[in-house]
C-alpha cells in the first residue's frame, strides 16, 4: 500500500528576545534551584522535559498534529468529545488530561462499534472510550487480581509497581457508571492471551498494558488478528524512558504506516488489510 503523506504540522519560529532570558533561567535552575531542596523538583521536571524534547527531535516517525487527527481517521465533521470528571482523571488516572483528550478525539472521530484495550489499570481510558463511542462494546484486558511471579517476569520495575498498585482498583473509574454495561472486563496475561470469537472485527485496539518488548509485540499481534479491515491501532507510552515500546515500533514501521500524534506519547496506525503483516 502506498503510504499517504502525513497532514502538515505547524512550524515553530525562534523569538530572539527569549534567548538570553532562557540562558539565564537555565543557569539559575542548574545552580540555585538545584541546590535548594524545596525547588529541586523543578530541575528534575526540566531534565525530563529536555529528554522528551530531544527524543521528539530525533524521532523520524511522521507526525499528525491534533487538528488533523479527525480527518486522518476519515471524519470531516467530528463530534464534541466527552471526558470523565476531572476528579476521576486526577484520582483514578495519572493526573494528566491531554492523553485522555486525544483518546477521546480518536474514538469520537472513528465511532467504533467494538474496542479492545490491553491494560485496564484503573479504567479512566476505558471510560473515556465508552463515553465517546456510545454504541460500542469495550473489551479491556488486565492481569488477574491474583497473579504469579511468572506472569510479571518480563515487566519492568515500573510496570510491576503499577500492577501492584492497581490490583484492588482495576477498572475503578467505570465501576457503577452507566457506561459499564458496555464494558467487558477480561482477565489474563497478554503474553498467552487467546482472543475470544467476540473480538473478531474489532474497530479500535488501544495498547497500553505491559511496556516490555515482549508485551508490546504480543499485544500488537493480537490486535492484528482481530482488527476489522480498516481498523485502527493506538499505542501509548512511546517515549524516551520506555525502551520496549520504541524498539518494537521501530521494527514494525517497516511493515505498517505508523504516525506519532504531536506532543504526545501516542502512536497511531490506520490499517488497510493489504498492509497487515501476517502473524502466526
Amino acid at each position: 500500500m502506498k503510504e499517504k503523506p502525513p497532514p502538515k504540522t505547524r512550524s515553530y519560529g525562534v523569538d530572539s528576545r527569549h534567548i538570553l532570558p532562557m540562558v539565564r533561567d537555565l543557569l539559575e535552575l542548574a545552580t540555585v534551584r538545584l541546590a535548594n531542596k524545596n525547588t529541586r523538583r523543578h530541575v528534575v521536571q526540566f531534565g525530563r522535559s529536555i529528554r522528551q524534547h530531544a527524543f521528539d527531535a530525533r524521532d523520524t516517525l511522521p507526525v499528525i498534529d491534533h487538528p488533523a487527527l479527525a480527518a486522518f481517521l476519515g471524519c470531516n465533521e467530528p463530534r464534541e468529545i466527552v471526558l470523565p470528571p476531572i476528579d476521576t482523571i486526577s484520582l483514578s488516572g495519572l493526573g494528566f488530561v491531554v492523553p485522555y483528550t486525544l483518546l477521546a478525539t480518536i474514538v469520537s472521530a472513528l465511532n467504533p462499534k467494538k474496542i479492545f484495550e490491553t491494560g485496564t489499570f484503573r479504567g479512566v481510558g476505558t471510560l473515556t472510550m465508552a463515553l465517546n463511542a456510545p454504541e460500542a462494546d469495550i473489551y479491556t484486558l488486565d492481569l488477574p487480581e491474583q497473579y504469579t511471579d511468572a506472569e510479571v517476569e518480563t515487566l519492568s520495575r515500573g510496570d510491576k509497581e503499577w500492577v501492584r498498585l492497581s490490583r484492588t482498583s482495576t477498572g475503578f473509574a467505570f465501576v457503577g457508571h452507566r457506561a459499564a454495561k458496555r464494558i467487558h472486563q477480561l482477565r489474563g496475561n497478554s503474553l498467552t492471551f487467546t482472543a475470544p470469537d467476540s473480538l473478531a472485527g474489532t474497530d479500535l485496539c488501544f495498547i497500553d498494558g505491559g511496556h516490555s518488548y515482549e508485551c508490546i509485540k504480543a499485544d500488537t499481534e493480537t490486535a492484528l488478528k482481530i482488527l476489522s479491515p480498516s481498523g485502527v491501532i493506538v499505542w501509548d507510552d512511546y517515549t524516551w524512558f520506555i525502551e520496549g515500546v520504541g524498539q518494537y515500533l521501530a521494527e514494525l514501521r517497516s511493515s505498517l504506516p505508523l504516525y506519532r500524534i504531536a506532543g504526545s506519547q501516542l502512536v497511531i496506525c490506520r490499517l488497510d488489510k493489504k498492509s497487515i503483516p501476517s502473524v502466526s
